[in-house]
């Protein structure tokens, strides 16, 4: 796993636990179950991630979690790019990391 996709996967399970701490061990087997990645999936396909999320939680909650992950990134790193998806935030840690 590069620093870059650990960053993410580390957004990703804080927003997760932060949500509901319960909800962890079942998201990541839905992911593993639906799409055959774990929490990987969110760098490597944030798109085909928000589906598999909307799937098991519906359209609100995985917007929810989204916006959770993105706030990570705000409070912990210091974002201040206007950013409002999964996909271009994943963009904005890539070319600021360097992959």
């Amino acid at each position: 796993m590069s620093n870059t996709e650990e960053i993410v996967v580390k957004a990703v399970i804080y927003a997760v636990e932060k949500a509901n701490p319960t909800l962890k061990n079942l998201l990541e087997f839905h992911l593993k179950t639906t799409t055959g990645k774990g929490y990987e999936l969110a760098y490597e396909d944030p798109k085909k991630f928000k589906e598999a999320v909307s799937k098991l939680f519906g359209e609100y909650s995985g917007r929810l979690l989204e916006m959770l992950i993105i706030s990570y990134f705000k409070e912990k790193v210091g974002l201040k790019e206007n950013i409002e998806d999964l996909e271009d935030l994943v963009k904005y840690v890539k070319r600021i990391y360097g992959e």
